[in-house]
């Protein structure tokens, strides 16, 4: 099984919301994670993003983050099959075992179409190595999204994070210029309340959730 782990967002900051105690277990346990990240983030911000986000991957233990650059919040805008091809790409070149990527009932168009292209480039084809798809959440997102059956997330896989909780929020400080003051789900101690209660649901102290999409046993 290949040790590669792609965690492919549509906006810095969202790779640490979603999966950043995750991203730090697995780097722990020796697998190679690479982000990508699909488009560029608020425009204010564009100039002295990519910094910190090479900044706030590199605590975590993430050596290569990849930047598409896509226009931020136009990615309905961009041929579908333009973005799953790049992804593509990458899939052909680090061949990951598991992606993480976002949610596709997320309030956030970019995150929905992100997801669909990762999906599209994903297709399990014959002779290829098949790769499982998990879904993380993304505070200010995910929560927001309508709580139907086809829009709402559904955890069904919760990884432990106890032992990673503060890298992922020593990391997150990185990107202080994208967080709120709490009560915004978007704050520190929001990121942190979250995984109390995904942590709870499972008997331990902290806890990423994550929506399977596909698993596979080979």
């Amino acid at each position: 099984m290949s040790m590669n782990v792609l965690v492919i967002a549509a906006h810095p900051d969202d790779e640490i919301l979603g999966s950043g105690g995750t991203i730090k277990k697995l780097i722990n346990h020796g697998y190679k994670v690479i982000t990508v990240i699909a488009a560029k983030g608020r425009k204010e911000e564009e100039q002295h993003i990519q910094p910190l986000m090479q900044q706030a991957n590199k605590h975590l233990g993430v050596d290569e983050v990849l930047f598409l650059e896509f226009p931020n919040l136009l990615l309905e805008t961009i041929p579908l099959h333009e973005i799953a091809k790049a992804i593509e790409a990458l899939l052909d070149k680090y061949q990951p075992s598991i992606i993480f990527t976002h949610h596709y009932g997320d309030t956030n168009k970019d995150h929905q179409i992100l997801f669909q292209a990762v999906i599209t480039a994903a297709r399990p084809l014959p002779g290829k190595q098949p790769i499982e798809i998990l879904c993380f959440e993304t505070v200010s997102s995910s929560e927001w999204s309508q709580h139907t059956n086809d829009k709402e997330f559904k955890p069904n896989y919760f990884v432990d994070i106890t032992d990673t909780i503060d890298d992922k929020l020593q990391s997150l400080h990185h990107y202080d210029i994208e967080m709120r003051p709490f009560p915004h789900p978007r704050s520190y101690d929001g990121v942190k309340y979250l995984a109390r209660v995904r942590g709870m649901t499972v008997g331990v102290e902290f806890a990423e959730a994550f929506e399977i999409i596909r698993r596979v046993w080979k």
